[in-house]
């Protein structure tokens, strides 16, 4: 897996990471998007290669304005390998190999590993929120904000705005009200899911979507 990523750092102790792209295989095709909370652990490594971001953009984005010069290449962190899993089927005992690129977005774009510090800062970069609805195309977008998306005050505001305004038929694993649906967190499936049939459940209906 290769990962790119916008990266914007305001001091040595804040940075943004957003816009990221994990590239499987070696095709420029969207394999669908995912929401999640916010950046965690992964770090940027060097200049990102700038061939596979245009690629990817100029097949799936092209009136997308994009400025290169941001751009980084990132270490895969745990979350990214255990969203890839939801995407390919591993939980289900139906892996298979994937060919093209998935979207990672997150509902705020501060990049804190400690999940309690990074909700305590959101209101400090409000303005630092997922605003991208344009680019999940017609393919299968995974909301996998956790209970954190369904209980914090601020964070559930901007999940709720995601997902009302998504049009669920693309994903149809989803049912139409917000509080209805348990919005698993990779880590979590990665946990939990020999032990929780609801979650097996919900990656096998979503895997099945993948193309």
């Amino acid at each position: 897996m290769i990962v790119s990523a916008e990266y914007f750092k305001l001091s040595e102790k804040i940075s943004f990471r957003r816009k990221t792209l994990l590239h499987l295989g070696n095709s420029s095709d969207l394999i669908g998007s995912a929401v999640l909370i916010n950046p965690g652990s992964s770090s940027p490594l060097d200049v990102a290669d700038i061939g596979l971001i245009e690629s990817f953009y100029s097949q799936n984005h092209s009136d997308e304005q994009i400025d290169f010069n941001v751009w980084k290449s990132f270490n895969p962190d745990s979350t990214m390998i255990q969203l890839v899993k939801v995407f390919n089927g591993w939980y289900t005992g139906r892996e298979r190999r994937l060919n093209g690129v998935i979207q990672l977005f997150n509902c705020f774009y501060l990049k804190q590993q400690d999940l309690d510090l990074a909700v305590e800062s959101f209101t400090a970069f409000g303005n630092w929120i997922f605003e991208e609805y344009h680019l999940f195309k017609d393919r299968p977008v995974y909301f996998g904000w956790g209970n954190t998306g369904k209980k914090n005050k601020e964070v559930k505001e901007v999940a709720m705005k995601i997902f009302d305004g998504y049009d669920k038929s693309k994903t149809p694993v989803y049912k139409n009200r917000f509080e209805d649906n348990c919005f698993y967190h990779p880590g979590y499936l990665n946990r939990s899911y020999r032990r929780n049939p609801k979650s097996i459940e919900i990656l096998s209906s979503f895997s099945k979507l993948i193309r």
